[in-house]
């Protein structure tokens, strides 16, 4: 028989006559607990927790401007000279507080004009347009609890007007009508540009031609051995340059490992930084790692709404290992070389854990401690890193702070190496992508970006053809087996070398022979082989040379190659020139003895590939040399040369068509010479995945 539960009416208790126990799980007890007073704090908790600090901020300055600017403008309209429809709504003494906290007849009015006044005379944008609509629309619907929620429109029965002004015909109209007016024909288009890799290196290489590596390492030496008297020695402008270089470095590729927002970064406090001082990380140690916990990341604040149980408990905490193979975006080498800086010799003390990580710094190199770098000084290290490295840009586009959040996430889905390549989940977890997000924000990141990949059809001319569109980035080509015409070719390539190194031995052999025999040697001594055991070059197809067989008799029976009159062996078909073979060293010699500018390096290495130079010693253009002239000694001797004059020349015939104004804008380095030039050039070729550096 079942007990029956006693019913009894629950006593309402005040919060100081409660228990302990109910005390601790409610609020604490205050001295005035009436209605009024839980009003007010209900009215101040909404305006404090609603909205982030920022909106609530933003929101409120285009309110006050709003306000401002129609009380100015009211007091000075006269209708007498104009008629327009509205003159009656203009000379109404209630149009001037149409855009204050309680609307009227005429607050849809007033803030259709505001719009208008800032997006079309002032000719703001579509964020100026965006952000004064929203913020009055939120002004108005926290003012009187429901009234002014919903469409705008007048109340028959109760005879007022009721709904939000922000959602009226009239300001809708004015937002399509700047949308149009920023999407219409003719109007600049603004891209942020992913920064990938191959920028970063670029970047890197940069800095260390303003500071060499001999200077980093000698600084990371002192830091870590606590040489405080060497720290103390450095000059004020040496010191700021290394600061504001190690600063970028630290920021840039931490952005660009977490693919952090500029706020979620500036505002990372040492706190968020674990480091266990007892297991300090040493960078030769590739299983050490720091923590960084993103306590600004975005959506963060959602989770956290959602209570501790129900958020991941490591949700916006990264592992940040050291990654030596890509020291441009070696996270962990830069912040640990930057928090040394900033104890060492800044602060002369340990980064306490409110302090920023990234704090503001003057011009002339004072670190404020308690004050955070802004987003403006960022930029400006973006606009001179890049600018300083070269990169180029497009119309429209721009580097950003947004750029290594886009460069990190296409890099870890589908440009890092294969096995490398993260799947789309881990891809939405590091960057804190919510899973009921708009999918629109991934297909921008990625899928955008993969798709103008594989329907880029600009190299349909190219006889090797990448396929794409195949595969993921073109794989297939990795994994697909080898045709008949890719073995013959490798045997072509093989044949050729293997006869280079015959023709080597007989010299070798011959000349033993000969000082045995007491004979002078009539070839030339043997310039030693280059590491590289074979070049490919442009244009020209290798040609197949028949194996030359030495018999088991001695050397005096085999085929002994030819010599011209400047004693270059020739063993080929296609005669040598009767002057002998020679390429031009740079820079050039003019007619009166001097040596023509640097600058025009690159001018002579294409005109010298086209043309023939007589009077410096080129009687055939470069890209007329058969094959068989760049084999054996004469491989040695001009391969090099040949190899390095090809990759700028073709680059700028083929790759930008002979455009000079385009060619310069690409490599600012012509200016420095043809070995900046040549550097530069193999760069860029290694980032459009032309050429496959060693490993």
């Amino acid at each position: 028989m079942g007990r029956t539960k006693k019913t009894s009416a629950k006593v309402l208790v005040h919060p100081s006559e409660a228990s302990p126990k109910k005390r601790r799980k409610g609020a604490q007890p205050t001295g005035n607990t009436t209605l009024p007073v839980i009003d007010k704090i209900k009215e101040r908790a909404k305006q404090q927790h609603k909205h982030a600090s920022s909106t609530r901020k933003n929101y409120s300055s285009y309110v006050d401007r709003g306000q401002k600017w129609l009380k100015v403008h009211a007091s000075t309209t006269s209708c007498e000279d104009e008629e327009t429809h509205d003159s009656d709504a203009y000379e109404d003494p209630t149009f001037r507080d149409a855009l204050e906290e309680i609307p009227n007849q005429h607050s849809d009015k007033a803030l259709a004009l505001f719009l208008s006044y800032k997006c079309f005379h002032e000719n703001n944008g579509q964020s100026t347009c965006d952000g004064i609509h929203a913020a009055f629309k939120k002004y108005w619907e926290e003012a009187a609890g429901d009234t002014y929620r919903g469409k705008w429109h007048f109340n028959e029965v109760r005879k007022c007007w009721e709904g939000n002004p922000a959602c009226s015909a009239e300001v809708q109209d004015v937002i399509k009508s700047v949308r149009h007016k920023a999407n219409s024909e003719g109007a600049n288009r603004t891209h942020s540009v992913a920064m990938s890799k191959g920028f970063m290196d670029r970047i890197l290489t940069w800095i260390h031609k303003r500071h060499p590596r001999e200077t980093n390492t000698g600084l990371v030496r002192m830091l870590l051995e606590g040489d405080k008297l060497a720290t103390n020695n450095l000059t004020l402008e040496l010191r700021t340059s290394i600061t504001r270089v190690v600063m970028y470095q630290a920021f840039s590729t931490t952005a660009w490992n977490l693919w952090t927002r500029c706020f979620e970064l500036i505002k990372l406090k040492r706190k968020d930084l674990t480091i266990d001082p007892s297991e300090t990380p040493s960078i030769k140690d590739l299983h050490a790692h720091f923590e960084v916990f993103l306590s600004n990341r975005k959506g963060w604040q959602r989770k956290v709404d959602k209570g501790l149980k129900e958020a991941d408990p490591r949700s916006n905490r990264y592992k940040i290992y050291p990654q030596p193979d890509i020291p441009g975006c070696d996270c962990f080498f830069w912040m640990l070389l930057w928090l040394a800086l900033l104890e060492r010799v800044h602060y002369n003390s340990e980064v306490e854990p409110d302090d920023f990580v990234f704090p503001a710094i003057s011009s002339n190199g004072i670190v404020h401690r308690g004050e955070h770098i802004s987003h403006d000084a960022v930029q400006a290290w973006i606009d001179e890193a890049t600018t300083g490295a070269g990169i180029p840009r497009g119309v429209g586009d721009s580097f950003t702070t947004h750029t290594y959040r886009r460069g990190g996430a296409q890099w870890r889905w589908m440009f890092a190496p294969v096995g490398e390549r993260w799947t789309l989940a881990r891809v939405r977890w590091w960057g804190s992508w919510a899973e009921n997000e708009n999918r629109d924000t991934l297909i921008r990141y990625l899928l955008d970006e993969l798709s103008t990949y594989e329907n880029d059809h600009s190299d349909a001319l190219c006889p090797t053809q990448n396929e794409a569109d195949g595969s993921l980035l073109g794989e297939h080509q990795l994994v697909k087996p080898a045709c008949s015409q890719d073995l013959q070719l490798m045997q072509q390539f093989i044949t050729a070398d293997v006869a280079d190194l015959r023709s080597d031995i007989w010299i070798l052999t011959n000349a033993f022979v000969s000082r045995r025999n007491g004979q002078p040697s009539s070839t030339e001594p043997l310039v030693q082989r280059p590491l590289c055991a074979g070049i490919s070059f442009p244009r020209e197809s290798p040609t197949f040379v028949p194996q030359q067989t030495v018999p088991a008799s001695g050397p005096s029976r085999t085929l002994n190659p030819t010599t011209n009159s400047a004693g270059t062996t020739n063993f080929g078909s296609r005669p040598l020139p009767e002057k002998g073979l020679d390429i031009p060293n740079l820079p050039v010699r003019c007619a009166d003895g001097s040596y023509a500018p640097k600058k025009d390096s690159w001018k002579y290495i294409v005109q010298h590939w086209t043309e023939a130079d007589p009077g410096r010693g080129l009687h055939v253009a470069l890209r007329d040399w058969p094959a068989e002239w760049l084999r054996g000694k004469n491989k040695a001797i001009f391969g090099s040369k040949y190899h390095q004059r090809a990759l700028i020349a073709l680059e700028f015939l083929e790759q930008y068509q002979g455009n000079e104004s385009v060619f310069l804008a690409a490599y600012p380095e012509c200016t420095e010479g043809h070995t900046a030039l040549l550097a530069a050039v193999k760069r860029a070729k290694k980032d459009r995945g032309e050429i496959i550096p060693r490993k």
